[in-house]
């Protein structure tokens, strides 16, 4: 592959059309670096468990549930990729996106559901990571929440 070609014809050309989705990967590593793509609330149903702004149309409690099912996805994400979460060494970093109404500022609160998934199935040890919870004006598809982490494998 010539990506140095490639980029010089790539200067004119236009992206294509929205709704045509490039590949991506849920999970992609890079030594004993693994980085879990942004998960939303999706449950095992294949639907979202709640649409809108937290602090309008989501409560809490609701957000709080959103965000333990985006972890669940996340830890998922890393299971298919590595064939085991006993693969897992340590969460390096969580970063928790809250689609949340401008007055709502316990976007901490939402994302502690989250942390608390990962303690749950990782354990303590393995699980304590750094975190960022950011409120955003809005999330793909609507989801009122999306977790994103960095893990070191072995």
């Amino acid at each position: 592959m010539d990506a140095d070609r490639l980029l010089a014809e790539t200067r004119s050309a236009s992206p294509p059309p929205a709704g045509i989705r490039p590949p991506i990967a849920p999970a992609r590593g890079a030594g004993a670096i693994l980085m879990a793509s942004g998960q939303t609330a999706v449950g095992d149903n294949g639907e979202l468990i709640a649409r809108g702004q937290v602090g309008t149309e989501i409560g809490l409690d609701l957000a709080r549930r959103c965000a333990w099912q985006c972890a669940v996805n996340v830890l998922t994400a890393v299971q298919a990729e590595l064939g085991s979460l006993d693969r897992v060494e340590s969460v390096l970093k969580m970063t928790v996106y809250v689609a949340s109404s401008p007055t709502f500022v316990e976007q901490h609160l939402v994302a502690d559901a989250a942390t608390e998934c990962l303690l749950r199935v990782l354990g303590e040890r393995v699980g304590r990571h750094a975190r960022a919870a950011i409120g955003v004006a809005a999330l793909p598809t609507g989801s009122p929440v999306e977790v994103e982490a960095i893990f070191q494998v072995r």
